[in-house]
C-alpha cells in the first residue's frame, strides 16, 4: 500500500502557531480519512517555520465499499409508487425485497456503494482541510478569498509506492499547484528536491539541513546548549517556553555561546535575562560559584564558515546596544528613587491612562487596594501588607526602565523595592502578582502576592464588564479570557475555598454580574477540558448552573472523574438510573412532581422499608462528606444504595392500583434521586 506525503510550504509560520496547526492537521485529516472510509496504518504530522507536513503510512488504494439498505413504499402501495422507487435506486422491481418493521411491511433495496480511488479522495480531503483551517491569525493575498497564515508557495502532495514512480495528487490552492518536489534549507540548500518515498522525504530533507520533527529540534537545542556549559562552572537557566519558541524558529539548529560585556554584569540578572529572552531569544548562563549571569546561548538557523564567530559577534553587537540603554535608564531611575522614595513616584500614575472609560492607573491602584483589603480579610492574610503591596504594584509603570522595556513591569518595581529595603513579601508581590501570564507560568507562591493578583484581575474583569468591553468571537484586545483563566488557576492551585460572589463585591447590576459569572463558567470549562477532564463530568457537576465556588467545584469534578474509573461506578449508575427513568416517565406523563417525603405508614413491603432506612442512613453520611468536600467517599456511599434499590424494583410494583400507594413509591424514587443529585447530576454521565 502507498504512503502519502502532504507538505504545505509557505513563508514563515509564527512559532507559537505551529504546534496547534500540526495537531489540527492531524485531527482534521484523520477525520476526513475516516469519513471517506480510507484505512491506514498510522499518521504523523510535522511542523517547521516554513512547512506543515502530514505523512500517512500504508494508506489503502481505495476506500472500503459498503451496502446501504433503502426503504421504499409500504407493501400494498400503488404500483406507480413501487416502480418509482425501483427507478430511484436504479433497480428492477424484481430485485426489491420485503421486510417487516414495527410500523408495517415495506419494500427494500440493498444498494452497494463501491470504493473510490484514494487519489480522488485525498484531493477532496486536502482542499476541505486547507480551506477550513482555523489559524489564530491569517491573511489573504492576490484576488482570492483563500486564507493562510502566510502566503503559500508550494504544495507537495504525492503517493509513494515501492518500486514505482510517485503519483502526484492533482490539486490547486489559490494558484499553487501540487507537485512532487520540495525545498531544502532556504539559505544552505535552497534547491528543489524530489523524494522517491516518504522515508526519502524525511531523510532527504535532513541531508538538506531541515529537521522536520519539532521534538528532535528541541532536544538537539537543549543537549547542545548543555554541552557548551558542561565543565565550565556554569549552568543554563531552564526556560521551557523559550525553548519551545526557539525550536519553532529554526529548521537546522546551530547552538552557540557568547559572553556578556563586563560593564553590564553589575545590572540585576533579571534585567539581563528578560532583556535577552524577550528581544534576542537568548538563553541565560549563570556562574555556579558566584550566581553571576555572564554568558548567553543563541540558536542560529544556519552554519557559518567561521564556526559561528560572525554570528556571535553580530548578536553581541545587538545585545551590547540594548544593554547600554538598559544601564542608562536603570541608573537614571536609581538616582531619582534614592533622592525621593519609590512610592513617591505614585503621583505620576494619575497622568497614565489605564482606559479612557475606566480612568487612570492611579484610579486602578486605588480600587485594587480596596479589593485587596477585602480579600485579605476573607483569607485571613495581613491586610496591611496586602494594602501596601497593592499601593506599589503599578508604580514601576512610571519608571524610565519600564517605559523603555515594557516587558520588565513588575520586575523593576520588585528590584527597586528590594534596593530600598522593603519587606520581602512586598517586593515579591510586586513582581509575582502578574503571574501566571502564560499557561506554563507558576501561580504566585506567597499569599500577599496571591491577594494582589486576585484583586488586580477582579478589578479588570468587573470594570470591563461594567463598560461592556467584553471579548467577542476571536477578539479579546484586553486579554480578559487569559485574565479569567489566570484567576481560576490561582484559586484552584492555591486551594482557595471561596465563592466568586465574595470576590466580586462591587455593586454590579444583576444582569452584568450573571453575565460575568457565565463567562467564568465557560473559562472554567475550557481550562478543565484542556486538562483532560470529560465534558459529561463537567456537566454533571455544574448542572447547568453558573460557577459559584471554583475550587469546591473542581474538587467535585476531580473526585467524580477518579471515581468513574473504579468498579463501584457502574453500581452507582444502576442505583440511579432505574428510579430516575421511572420518575422522568411519570412526570412527563402526569405533569406532576413527586417531591414529598415518602410516608413510612404507607409502606407494605420489606423492600420499601429497607430502602427507606438505607436512604436515611446514607443521606446523613453523604451530608457529612459533602461538608468536608470529600466527594469520593460520598460517591462510594451512594453506590451502597444499589442492592436495596435493585431489591425494591425486583419485588415492588410501582404502578400500584392504589393511587396513594403508587405516589408514595414515586416519592421514594425521588428521594433516591434527590440524595444522588446532592453530589452530582448523574443523568449527564455516560458509561
Amino acid at each position: 500500500m502507498p504512503d502519502l506525503v502532504l507538505e504545505l510550504y509557505s513563508e514563515e509560520i509564527p512559532a507559537r502557531m505551529q504546534e496547534k496547526a500540526a495537531e489540527h492537521l492531524r485531527e482534521s485529516f484523520s477525520l476526513g480519512l475516516t469519513e471517506e472510509r480510507l484505512s491506514f496504518e498510522r499518521l504523523e504530522v510535522f511542523s517547521t517555520p516554513r512547512r506543515l507536513v502530514l505523512i500517512v503510512w500504508d494508506l489503502a488504494n481505495h476506500s472500503d465499499s459498503f451496502f446501504e439498505e433503502k426503504r421504499g413504499p409500504r407493501v400494498g402501495a400503488p404500483t406507480k409508487a413501487l416502480s418509482g422507487f425501483a427507478r430511484s435506486v436504479g433497480a428492477k422491481e424484481s430485485e426489491l425485497y420485503k421486510k417487516k418493521e414495527s410500523k408495517g411491511e415495506f419494500f427494500f433495496y440493498r444498494l452497494e456503494h463501491p470504493g473510490y480511488l484514494s487519489e480522488k479522495l485525498i484531493s477532496k480531503i486536502t482542499l476541505k482541510v486547507a480551506h477550513g483551517f482555523p489559524w489564530q491569525k491569517s491573511m489573504r493575498w492576490g484576488d482570492s478569498s483563500f486564507r493562510w497564515v502566510r502566503p503559500l508557495r508550494s504544495i507537495l502532495c504525492a503517493l509513494y509506492r515501492a518500486n514505482q514512480e510517485p503519483k502526484v495528487i492533482s490539486l490547486e490552492i489559490n494558484g499553487v499547484f501540487s507537485s512532487n518536489f520540495t525545498f531544502g534549507h532556504p539559505s544552505m540548500c535552497p534547491g528543489k528536491f524530489s523524494p522517491h518515498s516518504a522515508q526519502d522525504y524525511i531523510s532527504g530533507l535532513k541531508d538538506r539541513k531541515v529537521i522536520l520533527d519539532f521534538k528532535q529540534r528541541k532536544n538537539l537545542i537543549w543537549e547542545s546548549a548543555s554541552k557548551l556549559v558542561k565543565g565550565k562552572n556554569a549552568r543554563l537557566i531552564t526556560d521551557n517556553s523559550l525553548l519551545n519558541e526557539v525550536a519553532g524558529l529554526v529548521e537546522w539548529p546551530v547552538v552557540l555561546m557568547g559572553k556578556i560585556d563586563e560593564e553590564f554584569l553589575e545590572l540585576p540578572k533579571e534585567i539581563l535575562q528578560i532583556s535577552m529572552r524577550e528581544h534576542q531569544k537568548f538563553f541565560s548562563v549563570i556562574r555556579i560559584d558566584t550566581g553571576l549571569l555572564y554568558k548567553f546561548v543563541v540558536v542560529a538557523n544556519l552554519e557559518s564558515k567561521d564556526d559561528g564567530k560572525s554570528i556571535i559577534e553580530g548578536n553581541s553587537r545587538v545585545l551590547r546596544s540594548r544593554l547600554r540603554d538598559a544601564k542608562f535608564f536603570f541608573n537614571k531611575d536609581l538616582t531619582e528613587i534614592k533622592r525621593k522614595n519609590f512610592d513617591a513616584l505614585n503621583h505620576r500614575l494619575a497622568s497614565v491612562t489605564f482606559h479612557n472609560k475606566i480612568g487612570s492607573q492611579a484610579d486602578r491602584v486605588k480600587e485594587i487596594r480596596k479589593i485587596s483589603v477585602n480579600i485579605a480579610k476573607l483569607l485571613n492574610v495581613d491586610a496591611g501588607l496586602c494594602d501596601h503591596a497593592a499601593s506599589l504594584c503599578k508604580t514601576d509603570l512610571t519608571t524610565y526602565m519600564v517605559s523603555e522595556f515594557p516587558e520588565l513591569q513588575g520586575v523593576m518595581g520588585s528590584i527597586y523595592c528590594k534596593i530600598e529595603g522593603q519587606n520581602e513579601s512586598i517586593f515579591n508581590a510586586i513582581s509575582d502578582h502578574y503571574k501566571p501570564v502564560t499557561q506554563n507560568d507558576d501561580v504566585p507562591k506567597e499569599m500577599i502576592a496571591v491577594v494582589v493578583a486576585i484583586a488586580d484581575r477582579v478589578f479588570t474583569l468587573t470594570r470591563f464588564w461594567i463598560i461592556d468591553e467584553k471579548p467577542s468571537g476571536s477578539k479579546d484586545p484586553f486579554a480578559l479570557r487569559r485574565g479569567a483563566i489566570s484567576l481560576i488557576r490561582i484559586l484552584l492551585e492555591k486551594k482557595l475555598d471561596i465563592k466568586l460572589s465574595d470576590l466580586i463585591k462591587q455593586s454590579l447590576k444583576y444582569e452584568i454580574a450573571q453575565d460575568l459569572y457565565q463567562f467564568f463558567t465557560e473559562r472554567f470549562k475550557v481550562y478543565l477540558i484542556e486538562k483532560g477532564y470529560s465534558h459529561d463530568t463537567l456537566r454533571a457537576c455544574l448542572n447547568k448552573k453558573n460557577l459559584e465556588n471554583p475550587y469546591g467545584t473542581f474538587m467535585q469534578i476531580d473526585q467524580l472523574e477518579k471515581f468513574r474509573k473504579t468498579d463501584l461506578f457502574p453500581r452507582l449508575m444502576d442505583a440511579y438510573r432505574r428510579p430516575n427513568n421511572i420518575l422522568n416517565s411519570e412526570e412527563n406523563r402526569t405533569k406532576k412532581r413527586y417531591e414529598l417525603e415518602p410516608s413510612v405508614e404507607l409502606f407494605d413491603t420489606t423492600e420499601e422499608n429497607s430502602l427507606m432506612a438505607n436512604l436515611i442512613s446514607i443521606e446523613k453520611s453523604v451530608s457529612v462528606f459533602l461538608l468536608k468536600k470529600d466527594y469520593f467517599n460520598a460517591l462510594q456511599t451512594l453506590a451502597k444504595l444499589n442492592d436495596s434499590v435493585e431489591a425494591f424494583f425486583e419485588n415492588v410494583t410501582i404502578n400500584s392500583q392504589v393511587q396513594e400507594e403508587k405516589d408514595n413509591r414515586l416519592h421514594l424514587c425521588n428521594k433516591v434521586r434527590k440524595i444522588m443529585h446532592s453530589v452530582a447530576n448523574f443523568s449527564e454521565l455516560r458509561i
